[in-house]
């Protein structure tokens, strides 16, 4: 029975279609991209590792990657180039430098980012770059991740972003601090005395934030049917049962058959001058 009530709590944790799952597992998550910004006064030689950086409150760090974007012109190095170790203002590279240079900007960058610790599933098109106020390009295929960063095309205005090994991988490479976000379902569904979340049932304490008749339910037709027992009317009783919880605690919106919108408008010809437009 308790192998069923997790099972059934599992299944019904990631149940998606037009409502979009349960409220109560919706979380927003905020990513702070990691950069230096924009450094100046940075150097290096031709066939070398090295990089001299200029002043910075934001050194660079192990793993992180040189940026080609917002002003930085490290175009001596190979795309994807990855700092190696810093030593005050001396950073090794990956790669060497294909030409010298000196008093050049340059910026490093943090690409790929964990997910929270409770992440199940993203909700699309919630991502967002709060710093630019614009929508996050993707997720991008594994084809156009590779023409970004092993061909040779242009970087672009907008921000993309791709779901790989297990992190939120960003491009270009950043080179600023802004805030990223998205929503996302969490596979937590159970909630302990101790009022800490999890994803089962593992004492007799715990209790579930979905619908508790919806796991009673569950767990019937699913024994019923483990047994060899007739479940069809056990299960329709449960199918109704989600149903009518997922359709109440999502809400819904209003279809005006009168073909006019009930919400409150922005813009109409009530609040816009007839004359002055604009002044």
């Amino acid at each position: 029975m308790l192998a069923f009530a997790n099972r059934e709590g599992q299944e019904l944790s990631e149940r998606a279609g037009k409502d979009q799952g349960w409220p109560v597992l919706r979380k927003e998550y905020t990513i702070t991209l990691e950069s230096t910004g924009l450094i100046n006064g940075c150097s290096y030689t031709d066939g070398s590792d090295i990089v001299t950086i200029g002043p910075t409150s934001t050194p660079p760090q192990v793993g992180w990657i040189i940026s080609t974007s917002g002003g930085s012109n490290a175009t001596a190095f190979a795309n994807l180039t990855t700092v190696l170790s810093v030593f005050g203002s001396t950073v090794t590279l990956s790669n060497t430098a294909t030409s010298s240079g000196s008093n050049v900007t340059m910026a490093f960058g943090k690409q790929a980012y964990d997910f929270p610790t409770d992440f199940n599933y993203i909700i699309n098109q919630t991502e967002w770059d709060r710093g630019y106020r614009w929508q996050l390009l993707g997720p991008i295929s594994a084809q156009e991740w590779q023409v970004l960063k092993s061909g040779i095309s242009p970087t672009g205005p907008r921000r993309r972003f791709r779901i790989m090994d297990g992190q939120f991988y960003v491009d270009p490479v950043p080179y600023d601090t802004n805030i990223l976000v998205f929503e996302y379902f969490t596979k937590n569904w159970v909630l302990t005395a101790g009022g800490v979340y999890q994803n089962s049932f593992t004492s007799d304490t715990d209790t579930s934030i979905i619908p508790d008749d919806a796991i009673t339910l569950g767990v019937k037709w699913r024994f019923l049917e483990a047994k060899g027992m007739d479940y069809s009317q056990a299960f329709k009783t449960y199918t109704d049962c989600v149903k009518r919880h997922l359709a109440r605690t999502a809400g819904a919106r209003t279809l005006p058959l009168g073909g006019r919108s009930p919400s409150i408008r922005l813009l109409n010809q009530n609040n816009i001058p007839d004359v002055g437009y604009g002044q």
